[in-house]
């Protein structure tokens, strides 16, 4: 089971490519980004092994399961709700930017709408799945997907056409201090330890989470290609003139391998797959923290039939997810995305101790 855990952190890790966090972090590249990301390893680092030792203390439960042993169900819906709201909107930014970027580069005559629409279809059955079959998505999903985007990414360090000049430049502003905003986004890099807030239930008793060093490691790896490589490919100054970044440095990668020559369209394909993937989990965790709302709830690792509701729940987040498209156009979905990324960043905080107090205190009332 030690792998399903890190399928969601390496999905969180490897998506943020392709999110508003790479173009945060190049925004700061003169003011306090090479510190913050020294700041977020840590931070994200040090809240990823405190929330496995509170996931070890409760064996087969999820969040709500782990509240109410504490707190009356009035008391944990609210936040069960408001979980179930972040969840959504993480998954549905996402989304939302995918869609955009597939009617820019693949499809330009195409409204951004229907794509979208299409993409939400695709999610609503497979979010509505049992959490068994999520994470056995999750894996598949990663097996195919994560060995060809690490090698496209290998291939970038070792490409003739970065300039390690430009990189060691930006490296020489690490005296700057960190600013809040990139360390917000920054530590989202190691966020996917949180999607055991759901995936917890699979755990059979005296389960032990291993190689827990792989978190930073892994981490700051992701980090360090995701701020450096697009300065070595585009310069200092040029880098901060594109939102989706890793699209255009994708674009400037050429294989010479036939019919995958252009790296771009095969590197947004794969995460068109990573894209849908993470919706997938993001819908069906959301979904598990509202059905835990309602009256009689029991939670159902897997089911042999979708029960109505789950199609009911996932439906409606399709439904807001393209009212959020259609009222907010490609500058007002950034924005949200960076006030969402400190937002989230403090409530991963305050839940994590919220957490590890609840453990210490059930550890020694027994």
């Amino acid at each position: 089971m030690n792998r399903y855990f890190y399928y969601n952190v390496f999905l969180v890790s490897l998506l943020n490519l392709m999110l508003f966090v790479p173009h945060i972090l190049l925004r700061f590249r003169y003011d306090g980004a090479v510190s913050s990301m020294g700041v977020a390893i840590v931070i994200g680092s040090s809240l990823a092994l405190m929330f496995t030792k509170v996931m070890k203390s409760f064996p087969g439960k999820g969040l709500p399961e782990i509240l109410a042993e504490f707190f009356p169900k009035f008391v944990i819906v609210p936040f069960l709700l408001f979980m179930a709201v972040l969840w959504l909107v993480a998954s549905s930014i996402a989304l939302v930017s995918y869609a955009v970027l597939i009617n820019r580069f693949f499809n330009p005559d195409t409204s951004p709408i229907v794509v979208l629409a299409f993409l939400c279809l695709i999610c609503i059955y497979t979010s509505s799945r049992s959490t068994l079959t999520v994470i056995f998505v999750i894996e598949i999903g990663l097996i195919i997907n994560a060995p060809l985007l690490l090698f496209i990414l290998i291939k970038a360090t070792r490409s003739t056409a970065i300039d390690w000049d430009a990189i060691r430049t930006i490296a020489n502003y690490w005296t700057k201090p960190p600013k809040l905003q990139p360390v917000s986004a920054a530590t989202y890099v190691f966020t996917g330890y949180i999607n055991y807030a759901i995936y917890n239930r699979l755990n059979p008793p005296n389960f032990r989470i291993r190689y827990r060093w792989l978190i930073p490691l892994t981490g700051t790896f992701i980090l360090l290609m995701t701020f450096f490589v697009p300065i070595g490919f585009h310069g200092t100054e040029t880098v901060d003139n594109y939102l989706y970044i890793w699209s255009v440095t994708a674009d400037s990668m050429l294989m010479g391998y036939g019919f995958i020559e252009r790296v771009m369209f095969f590197f947004l394909l794969l995460y068109l797959n990573l894209t849908l993937i993470y919706t997938t989990s993001g819908w069906h965790q959301a979904m598990e923290f509202v059905k835990s709302c309602l009256p009689k709830s029991s939670p159902q690792v897997d089911c042999i039939q979708t029960p109505k509701k789950n199609w009911i729940i996932t439906s409606v987040f399709a439904v807001i997810t393209l009212t959020y498209s259609i009222l907010l156009n490609e500058k007002e979905n950034f924005s949200i995305s960076s006030y969402w990324l400190t937002f989230r960043m403090f409530i991963e905080i305050g839940s994590v101790l919220f957490l590890f107090v609840l453990a210490f205190r059930r550890k020694t009332s027994t």
